[in-house]
């Protein structure tokens, strides 16, 4: 249970430091960036036997899904931090963690896999809320009307990362080690991510600063060991890891928007309160945690 609580506080001290970023002028993209060369180093040493670098990781049947994962990453990674300075740290989290229902619709398209009543349910109300948690009151929008896509993006990219996530948990995990593949994920994060900013140095003249570069470290850490620890708690409970999910990301959610609200000053109105609450409700239903409760 520590691992399990260490990873919810982790996960939230990651997304709140977007809002950081922006009180102390860094570089988003240039942040995020750092903070997954930071994630490689500390996956090469932290928890596994042997460096992930020395071995021929290249040559592994799951490395092109690493690949993949880590364009997903560092773009969602992009969405979420400009969710968080726009909209709030609460409808980000909202939008990242509904995301559970993308591998169910998943399944269903692809393995045929039947959908029970109550995960329909939880789906329609996952939608509703994203709705309630990102709508403003009229004095507290922005000018740009096209802000509503921010969330459905982090929604839509973190369900494929999910989905991406447990195909590899299907069929490389095991004999494949889980360290090692994320790993790799947040390295190839890292090196897309560093063309991205070659290219912006090249033709936007972006000035690469020491402060951009340390506070992407100083991001890299809790991101990371929220992933870290979240592995090592389904380690624990890995007969039921179907619980694990719904309660990390309840237990995140309910930080991240006491976070917020306490130490941020974000506002929320009545839609988005029952946003929050639907959100809940709707990951409770979907990943069928009432079962393993009841």
């Amino acid at each position: 249970m520590i691992f399990l609580l260490l990873s919810i506080i982790a996960s939230t001290i990651t997304v709140s430091y977007f809002k950081v970023f922006e009180k102390l002028g860094v570089h988003t993209l240039t942040g995020i960036v750092f903070n997954y060369l930071a994630c490689a180093i500390l996956g090469n040493f932290v928890g596994v036997s042997d460096a992930v670098f020395s071995t021929p990781f290249w040559t592994m049947e799951w490395f092109p899904y690493t690949v993949f994962l880590g364009f997903m990453f560092i773009t969602i990674f992009f969405a979420i931090g400009k969710t968080v300075q726009q909209m709030g740290v609460s409808v980000s989290m909202v939008s990242a963690k509904l995301s559970v229902v993308v591998p169910i619709l998943f399944a269903v398209i692809m393995y045929r896999e039947q959908v029970k009543y109550m995960q329909l349910i939880g789906i329609v109300l996952s939608l509703i809320a994203v709705y309630f948690i990102s709508k403003k009151d009229q004095s507290e929008k922005t000018q740009s009307k096209n802000l509503w896509i921010l969330p459905l993006i982090v929604f839509m990219g973190s369900g494929i990362i999910d989905t991406t996530l447990k195909i590899i948990q299907t069929h490389f995990i095991p004999p494949h080690s889980e360290a090692h593949i994320i790993t790799i994920t947040f390295t190839m994060a890292f090196v897309f991510g560093i063309f991205v900013l070659i290219y912006d140095v090249i033709k936007n003249n972006l000035k690469i600063t020491i402060k951009n570069i340390f506070w992407g470290f100083m991001l890299g850490i809790p991101n990371y060991f929220s992933m870290y620890f979240l592995l090592k708690t389904l380690a624990a409970f890995h007969d039921t890891s179907t619980v694990v999910f719904p309660v990390n990301n309840i237990g995140i959610l309910a930080a991240s928007s006491l976070v917020s609200i306490f130490f941020f000053r974000e506002k929320m109105n009545k839609l988005n309160w029952y946003g929050l609450l639907l959100s809940v409700i709707s990951i409770v239903l979907i990943s069928e945690v009432y079962l393993a409760i009841f």
